[in-house]
């Protein structure tokens, strides 16, 4: 076999072949790939083919390590229909030549796929290691099925959830109001900022994540979900719209109110999952924040968050641990070790 890497112009082509696929996520979109090249970041999509067939895409992206320097990133990739020995062989290999071109340390594959024998046996023989990260990139995360029947995804809520849906709904001021637009770009750039100064966590610049979210708005794919208290603001949950899916992407909420976006977040979800189905969705993702099986009752981080997603029902989806292929292997161990510690002295696990 001798499969064609073919480099895909035109964004509506691209799209509608990933959509063709049986998993895929945003991170895979033309939308995606334009706001990386907009920011700097050189990327890469390819669709790959054997003879005539269509067998699936990849899209890579170069990062960059101040210790490291560079390394080639396969986020939410390669998806294939049949994820076949000789198949994979030859993408290892031309991300290999593609890395070095690009004097990568390594490469990451990270596909939207569960447990698999014939892909783990593949990683094994091919010496790939698991990625010493914890499970970014929703990896593990909690999935709505938006095609069942609306009385089924009330049934799944917590007790405790549904009393509280209840009460929200009756309460006249509170109100959720959804835009597909930038009318609500202020707000969210306000609650994002407080929301990551609050919690003290590392996120991209809000410059950066508002022009992804510009990009987002102009191709249809951003809503805001916004709870109102007294007709004024103070959460917002922003969902983004991919094919059949929609992913809860960002969540902020006003300081000023954080008791009450505390009571207000189960009303968020019922309107984003009404939402969904309006659209004829088919997954409401909610897009990580769950930790692995067997961390559920422990000090994890993300425990409260976690539980809280879980309380809302659905299934928890754990795709398979991320995987590096080494390129320079002194520099790659000295990486491994560094970024195992730094993720342990955080709390989190890279098992999964």
């Amino acid at each position: 076999m001798s499969l064609e890497f073919k480099t895909i112009e035109d964004d509506r082509e691209w799209d509608s072949l990933v959509q063709s696929l049986p998993k895929y996520s945003f991170l895979n979109s033309s939308c995606r790939y334009r706001f990386n090249l907009e920011v700097g970041s050189k990327s890469y999509r390819y669709a790959i083919y054997d003879k005539e067939a269509f067998l699936g895409i990849i899209t890579l992206t170069i990062g960059y390590s101040k210790l490291f320097g560079n390394f080639l990133e396969c986020k939410h990739s390669p998806l294939l229909f049949k994820y076949e020995y000789s198949t994979l062989e030859e993408i290892t290999e031309f991300c290999k030549n593609l890395a070095k071109e690009n004097n990568c340390f390594m490469f990451r594959f990270a596909p939207l796929i569960q447990e698999n024998e014939d892909l783990e046996k593949f990683y094994n023989e091919h010496e790939f290691k698991k990625a010493p990260i914890h499970n970014v990139d929703a990896l593990i995360s909690q999935h709505m099925d938006l095609t069942l029947d609306i009385a089924e995804l009330r049934h799944q809520l917590s007790s405790s959830r549904k009393n509280r849906l209840n009460k929200l709904l009756r309460d006249e001021t509170v109100s959720v109001k959804i835009y597909n637009d930038k009318t609500a770009f202020d707000d969210f750039r306000k609650f994002h900022e407080e929301t990551v100064a609050l919690k003290g966590y590392t996120d991209k610049p809000t410059d950066i994540l508002m022009k992804e979210l510009s990009m987002q708005e102009e191709q249809g794919m951003c809503y805001m979900i916004v709870g109102c208290i007294e007709d004024k603001p103070i959460s917002i949950w922003q969902a983004t719209v991919y094919g059949k899916n929609m992913h809860l992407y960002q969540a902020c909420s006003s300081t000023e109110y954080r008791e009450k976006n505390q009571i207000m977040t189960t009303l968020l979800y019922w309107k984003t999952v009404e939402l969904g189905q309006s659209l004829h969705l088919e997954t409401l993702d909610l897009f990580g924040g769950v930790v692995p099986k067997g961390w559920e009752h422990s000090s994890h981080p993300w425990s409260g968050i976690s539980d809280f997603k879980e309380s809302l029902g659905g299934e928890k989806i754990t795709y398979m641990h991320s995987r590096d292929y080494m390129l320079n292997k002194p520099k790659y161990w000295l990486y491994y070790w560094y970024s195992y510690i730094r993720t342990r002295k955080k709390g989190y696990t890279i098992d999964w």
